[in-house]
């Protein structure tokens, strides 16, 4: 239960504004560099200002971030809303956000490490349809090198889950990706946090992150069941799908746009 509260409050800024239809309350946004005392991140130097008001972040804690161009960037998403705010085209401000929290709140990143150790185990790449269908000749294809790669490259021993079921993690496999989350800090975690979500797999996420795959590829590998369902089916309308398959590209595009703009300065976390 303290997971899920700890999840709708993590999550509830964003929500809240997709519900509801929240005007553009400002004029314009600017960056600012800061040398506050008692910063959490001394390392953090730049806020955002709406109309001289500082952005702050889901725990009404100021929004300190690391990089000019970073803060640019969330600017230029603030600047460029029309009428009504639209959080889906501000990615990096709700990745930022969060990212920020972290650093408040160690509770939010142990959960958030819980969930992609949840991902891993139910990871899409695992997935195969339990017969011997043309699917699982394609899953088999194109999820079977990735795995292999994968288990060679961090040390793992990841099984593959035929239809319903799910293997539950070695212990030194848990080991393993516990360890390679405690060394990310937080902006990467947040980072790869979202990729994992939005891909549905841990796997393909660190092989971003390795430069072993394309966002491109990592989102087609992510949806080869729905694709395969929409070949068979020429009820699911096209033009809907296509628009998910974007939408997870920019989301996945913004968690990496995030870490290259946090480390064009020399900056230790």
């Amino acid at each position: 239960m303290n997971r899920l509260l700890l999840k709708f409050k993590f999550t509830e800024w964003q929500s809240t504004y997709q519900h509801f239809k929240i005007k553009r309350f400002y004029k314009e946004a600017k960056i600012e560099r800061t040398f506050g005392v008692g910063m959490l991140n001394q390392n953090h130097q730049w806020i955002i200002k709406l109309d001289g008001k500082i952005v702050q972040t889901h725990f009404q804690n100021e929004l300190i971030l690391p990089t000019s161009q970073l803060a640019q960037s969330i600017a230029d998403e603030f600047n460029s809303q029309k009428e009504f705010i639209q959080t889906t085209t501000m990615p990096l401000l709700i990745l930022a956000k969060n990212a920020v929290g972290i650093e408040t709140n160690q509770r939010i990143r142990q959960f958030m490490e819980y969930s992609i150790i949840n991902y891993l185990e139910r990871d899409t790449v695992l997935f195969r349809e339990q017969s011997q269908s043309q699917l699982y000749q394609i899953q088999q294809n194109k999820l079977d090198p990735q795995l292999k790669l994968f288990n060679q490259q961090f040390g793992m021993h990841l099984q593959i889950n035929y239809g319903l079921e799910i293997k539950p993690l070695k212990q030194y496999d848990k080991i393993k990706i516990q360890n390679i989350l405690k060394k990310l800090n937080s902006w990467q975690l947040v980072s790869l946090d979202s990729q994992v979500e939005n891909l549905k797999s841990c796997i393909l996420a660190l092989q971003i992150w390795n430069n072993h795959i394309t966002i491109q590829q990592a989102v087609q590998l992510s949806r080869i069941e729905e694709d395969y369902q929409i070949s068979q089916n020429q009820k699911i309308e096209k033009h809907h799908d296509d628009l998910d398959e974007n939408t997870i590209i920019a989301k996945v595009n913004a968690a990496k746009l995030l870490i290259q703009l946090i480390q064009i300065q020399s900056i230790t976390y």
